[in-house]
């Protein structure tokens, strides 16, 4: 019976958790939340980024770059889709901040009701993880690189759950620090400029995987 490759797995880990503090959609999306919604809110947005990143784990493992660069069409779609959604994000944040609004909240996408509900909360996290297709490219490379691709599939599976838990316990702990008291007060004096710079982000993401993908 195959088992785990602990050197495979080792491997894996360390370079991931260079990765991982890499600024990017998720980042973006869970500081926002933790600065404007309760725990629950940021737990929920937690678990659906940690499913949107098992997803998109589990494609690269089996294989979902070989697919989209066999198909082009899906590939574009995807990335396209993704795009949209990270540019409509950017600007009903930028829109906020412009407005002023004293009732802003999660994201952009959540609407404007500091009491949005659980589920909405979950799906922004997941629709943020997977808005970032090429993740899958980005993934199977380092899997590659880290022998995960041509070990066994117990070890290919342990590396997919080390990567969502991984993730889950940096996005949570960086949570944890901007509910303190003292980053919630920073926030309300910032809020408007703060906005309109992560609207301003998530619209250069979008627009950067739009564009690429269609050059």
């Amino acid at each position: 019976m195959p088992t785990i490759d602990l050197a495979i797995l080792s491997g894996f880990a360390l370079l991931w958790a260079v990765i991982v503090p890499t600024p990017g959609p998720n980042s973006l999306m869970i500081t926002h939340t933790a600065l404007t919604q309760d725990w629950r809110r940021v737990a929920a947005a937690l678990a659906g980024n940690s499913l949107g990143s098992t997803t998109l784990a589990l494609a690269a493992l089996a294989g979902m770059a070989a697919l989209l660069a066999a198909f082009p069409w899906l590939r574009l779609v995807i990335h396209v889709i993704g795009g949209l959604y990270l540019v409509w994000v950017g600007i009903r944040l930028v829109r906020r901040s412009l407005a002023g609004s004293a009732s802003a909240t999660l994201a952009g996408a959540v609407g404007s009701d500091p009491q949005t509900s659980l589920g909405r909360a979950f799906a922004v996290g997941l629709a943020t993880a997977l808005s970032n297709a090429q993740a899958v490219i980005f993934i199977t490379s380092i899997f590659a690189a880290t022998g995960v691709l041509a070990a066994s599939l117990p070890t290919g599976l342990a590396v997919v759950a080390t990567l969502v838990t991984m993730n889950a316990a940096y996005l949570g702990g960086l949570a944890w620090l901007l509910q303190r008291p003292l980053a919630r007060r920073t926030y309300l004096r910032l809020r408007r400029p703060f906005e309109g710079l992560v609207g301003v982000v998530f619209l250069g993401f979008g627009i950067r995987m739009v564009v690429k993908e269609l050059r």
